[in-house]
């Protein structure tokens, strides 16, 4: 057993069964930047109009043809795309209802069926919390929240408990099939309910965009906390790196050398450095904002200068490894000749420590 300090065992998390992939049914995108975007298209669109919920089966098919017209996305996902514009319309209301009124029903088949050790009674299945697949994480963060879970299949168990009057909300995992035919129910009683389809409707270890389940659980208006818009955020990261806006965070470039850099500091790359940078001072002030936090001059400066670093460093390995490629084209060195990669390279160093010195921080701050 591991230790720590004072000879105290140290606890390991447990291990997060990890899901496996599967292609997506024939009328569900497999592509996940393709749901992201109906995704993001459907809550803009419902904003946009403010639709309000309960939409009847004409508004959400009106909403689902003009998210669908909007993207361009084939119309075989209009069933898909109309779960997540009925997700959009109801998630404002979800986030108000406390969460020990709400409802989490989870299908079985997400579970390893041919490993999985847990039995069935008449409400469904009963986790033995085995850690092979995902209902065990879920259902237990559902269960400390105070969430009723059932872990079961059909509509008629929805109808049965909305009848209770103890739900207030209804957060699901189904196929598409069973989502449609509990959409009446639940139109019919004005319940809130946001779902996110399995990925197949074959009933056998299906997986879900998982993620996205998270968010719903946690779901609520006692949150003010702004949620970062990761992928927004990365197109504005490269974005930092067009011509443009280097001259404008960096200066003009004044002689050969400086052009160089510049050209370099705009090739092809993840931009992972200066992206991590610009997440990491977003999450630190999302705490502070219901808005978007403002991407500042410093923060931009912060971001080229890591990148400055991560460029330099580039340009010396592939001259001691004596490399002749780089993003598919020539190395520096191998265009320019060694003396003046290697002064470029330097010269990206100094420009990190320069920008650095120019943030508008305490010293001490940019000495750490």
């Amino acid at each position: 057993m591991l230790r720590f300090g004072m000879n105290a065992p140290l606890q390991l998390p447990r291990q997060v069964p990890k899901q496996r992939y599967r292609q997506a049914q024939s009328n569900i995108p497999d592509d996940k930047r393709v749901r992201a975007l109906l995704k993001k298209a459907a809550e803009d669109h419902v904003k946009k109009v403010n639709a309000v919920p309960p939409l009847t089966l004409d508004e959400l098919r009106e909403h689902t043809a003009a998210v669908l017209q909007q993207t361009g996305v084939d119309v075989k996902f209009k069933d898909y795309t109309a779960i997540l514009v009925s997700n959009a319309a109801w998630r404002d209301t979800l986030a108000g209802i406390p969460y020990d009124r709400r409802l989490l029903l989870l299908p079985k088949c997400l579970r390893e069926e041919d490993k999985c050790p847990a039995p069935f009674d008449e409400f469904g299945l009963l986790c033995k919390e085995c850690g092979l697949c995902s209902i065990q994480d879920l259902t237990v963060e559902a269960d400390r929240l105070g969430y009723a879970v059932l872990v079961a299949e059909g509509s008629a168990i929805v109808r049965q408990m909305i009848e209770t009057g103890k739900i207030e909300a209804v957060v699901g995992v189904s196929c598409i099939n069973v989502l449609e035919k509990s959409f009446p129910h639940m139109e019919a009683a004005a319940v809130p309910g946001v779902a996110i389809p399995l990925l197949q409707d074959d009933c056998v270890n299906t997986t879900v965009d998982l993620d996205w389940v998270w968010d719903l659980i946690h779901l609520t208006s006692n949150d003010k906390t702004y949620r970062l818009d990761l992928d927004t955020l990365k197109k504005d990261v490269q974005g930092w790196f067009a011509a443009a806006s280097l001259t404008e965070i960096m200066g003009e470039a004044s002689d050969e050398t400086t052009t160089l850099a510049r050209e370099w500091l705009m090739k092809d790359g993840k931009r992972w450095r200066p992206y991590l940078a610009a997440c990491a001072y977003m999450a630190l002030q999302s705490d502070k904002h219901e808005e978007p936090p403002p991407a500042t001059a410093d923060l931009r400066k912060l971001a080229v200068a890591v990148e400055c670093f991560h460029k330099a460093s580039l340009i010396h390995d592939d001259i001691e490894d004596n490399d002749e490629k780089r993003y598919g084209e020539k190395t520096l060195h191998a265009e320019v000749g060694v003396p003046v990669a290697l002064n470029v390279g330097d010269f990206l160093l100094g420009e990190g420590y320069r920008l650095i010195g120019e943030l508008q921080v305490d010293a001490a701050v940019k000495v750490d």
